[in-house]
């Protein structure tokens, strides 16, 4: 080998390992910052490049139990399913068993408005499929589980016109569910585990997790577990959330499902990039798409009763964020918006945190609905002495002093103000972005 080039290789592997190794703190001091503050519980990975730069656990698996999260504990992974249902309808178009231009009523003649109804839309959440006002129950209802799933539709209105807007829809992806199963002659479970789950070797996933047998298996909590009387989160029947959300598995597992996707093993690298497109609000084919330092990021999040997920890559520089939780009270996506901030060396800030706790009493003052602009509300609620603004996500206020807060958005604190009148009720929130002051007028 040519001396010079031997030289160059052997300086870039040494700056990739300085390199890493200083990634590899800074998200330690991340990630235990918000640990400290009982906001992260679970297990992380961050691989860039091909290589893994950061894995660990974190808190307890089990905390009656005292066993500890590790890079073998299996999590609920939630609406991270939609990434994989997504794929595998993907896989089937390009076997020419199934187009994205079919419609509902290739498979459910009766459905409503099936003959309008594109599975881009019901990939995209662009189809106006409501969700059920209610969860069937397979033990005293007839009929199959596609039946009574179909059933629920039967007078029901649209959300929208098919392809005239945009709401996400869980029924969406588990009728995607049905259908695929129509397609392959399988189950859906089935088809997940002999088009994706075998041939990536992803031996540690599954999906009926309430009868999952296994020492590895997390205990989900409502909130950060500190004590042994803490309680434990019900668990959901997989056959609920189906291909919207059954799926469990570990964050070994979903790098190789990462890793699967970016070699193009599953489906080919033209096809993944058409669903890396957002079609509206920002959503593809099973895929949010967002930005880094002029990068493409697609990622989703995951959330059921005990457990948190998330999911973000950037295809383009091979790098993967694997965050699974197993408590409910945690903001996953501000820490991977920090975590991409590290990777692409851009300023980012440690957790913001309460500096002073308000009575249930005081925070009922500052519940209500706020008009952030015409049809468009910030609704402010309590959850567990806790206030939390609710707009496209839910997101925590963090009490500095009365009346002023900040909400942490992964990149920085913004500062929120509720505003009183003379009487000393609450009549407005504001903040300021860049050198413009929002104000929100509370509904009365």
């Amino acid at each position: 080998m040519n001396r010079t080039i031997f030289c160059f290789l052997v300086m870039s592997s040494w700056a990739f390992l300085s390199q890493a190794q200083r990634v590899d703190r800074q998200i330690g001091e991340l990630i235990e910052a918000y640990a400290r503050l009982g906001k992260f519980n679970g297990s992380i990975l961050v691989a860039a490049h091909g290589k893994t730069v950061y894995q660990k656990g974190y808190g307890y698996q089990d905390i009656r139990k005292k066993t500890l999260n590790n890079a073998a504990t299996v999590y609920q992974i939630a609406s991270v399913t939609k990434t994989f249902t997504a794929t595998l309808v993907l896989k089937l178009v390009e076997l020419n068993r199934l187009s994205l231009a079919d419609k509902v009523a290739r498979f459910y003649p009766h459905f409503p408005k099936g003959d309008s109804v594109t599975i881009e839309q019901l990939l995209s959440h662009t189809s106006g499929i409501p969700n059920p006002e209610s969860e069937v129950n397979p033990k005293t209802e007839v009929g199959s589980d596609e039946d009574r799933f179909l059933a629920a539709f039967k007078d029901r209105t649209f959300d929208f016109s098919p392809g005239t807007d945009w709401k996400y829809s869980n029924s969406g992806y588990i009728l995607l569910g049905y259908i695929i199963e129509r397609v392959t002659g399988m189950s859906y479970y089935d088809a997940v585990r002999t088009y994706l789950f075998t041939p990536l070797r992803m031996n540690h996933s599954g999906f009926d997790f309430k009868g999952l047998a296994s020492p590895d298996k997390a205990t989900g909590y409502w909130e950060y577990p500190e004590s042994d009387t803490v309680q434990a989160a019900t668990l959901i029947n997989f056959e609920g959330p189906r291909a919207a959300g059954a799926i469990y598995s570990t964050i070994g597992d979903l790098y190789k499902w990462h890793q699967g996707l970016q070699a193009g093993k599953i489906v080919g690298l033209p096809l993944l990039d058409q669903a890396y497109q957002p079609v509206k609000s920002s959503y593809g084919y099973g895929w949010i798409i967002d930005s880094v330092a002029g990068a493409k990021v697609v990622w989703h999040s995951g959330d059921i009763w005990g457990f948190k997920s998330e999911l973000a890559r950037v295809p383009a520089d091979d790098i993967c964020i694997i965050i699974l939780n197993n408590i409910e009270e945690v903001d996953l996506h501000s820490i991977t918006r920090k975590i991409l901030s590290i990777l692409y060396h851009q300023p980012y800030q440690l957790p913001a945190r309460n500096r002073i706790q308000l009575s249930p009493s005081n925070l009922q003052e500052y519940v209500g609905e706020y008009e952030l602009r015409p049809g468009e509300w910030i609704k402010v609620t309590v959850e567990q002495n806790r206030l939390k603004s609710t707009t496209n996500r839910k997101q925590e206020l963090y009490a500095q002093k009365k009346d002023f807060f900040l909400v942490d958005d992964g990149k920085e604190h913004l500062g929120v103000t509720f505003n009183r009148n003379d009487s000393g009720q609450v009549t407005n929130l504001s903040f300021t972005l860049g050198t413009r002051t929002v104000v929100c007028p509370k509904k009365e």
